[in-house]
């Protein structure tokens, strides 16, 4: 019987990450992914059944190793509207830096597959309601610290703030300079820090 070949998993979800990421999906053949990885197409297979298997299994490593230790550093932030600024500052560095033209990974790929595959679709919908869930809680200690006006909707607030987030790493994608990207946060910012919101306000 042959002995099956064995590989460092986490390193081969890395690795098919980042070729998932700069190609998207569609575009990366199963020879890009061996070559990519360095394991051959019956581990592949074995392993994550086809090209959807192991993407899938790429995402949901970039959302514990990439998306889950920003979202971590925001929630570990001592003073909450310092973490929301922090969260920004890091998002434009690594978009301007080694992501620059990369985009979001879950954000791209929403855009090239959630229209016509239901099921990865909502497993991409589901990171941005992480994201959005940490925005919200943040935005509710920021008020509790006195950071923010209480005034303000944090649920819609939240889901500005996701979007503003998307935006930035698809402006970058489109090789938006530091200035460009640093002048949309400074816009969205300035809703949680004025002491008359323009967005919705909490009910009474």
């Amino acid at each position: 019987m042959a002995r099956q070949k064995e590989f460092d998993r986490a390193d081969v979800l890395q690795k098919a990450m980042q070729a998932f990421w700069r190609r998207g999906y569609e575009a990366t053949s199963v020879q890009d992914l061996v070559e990519a990885t360095g394991i051959n197409r019956g581990s592949m297979y074995d392993t994550f059944t086809d090209k959807r298997g192991l993407f899938q299994a790429a995402v949901d490593f970039y959302i514990s190793n990439v998306s889950a230790k920003r979202l971590s550093k925001m929630l570990e932030t001592e003073s909450a509207l310092e973490a929301i600024r922090t969260y920004f500052e890091d998002l434009i560095a690594f978009s301007v830096g080694d992501g620059r033209k990369l985009g979001c990974l879950i954000t791209n790929s929403v855009v090239e597959l959630a229209p016509h595959d239901p099921d990865i679709g909502g497993m991409l919908r589901g990171s941005f309601a992480r994201v959005e869930e940490v925005f919200y809680q943040t935005l509710l200690r920021a008020q509790d610290e006195g950071g923010i006006t209480a005034q303000i909707d944090a649920r819609a607030v939240a889901r500005f703030m996701t979007a503003t987030a998307n935006g930035i790493r698809v402006f970058a994608r489109a090789d938006a300079d530091a200035e460009t990207l640093q002048d949309v946060v400074n816009s969205a910012l300035s809703v949680i820090e004025s002491k008359h919101p323009e967005l919705p306000v909490a009910a009474e």
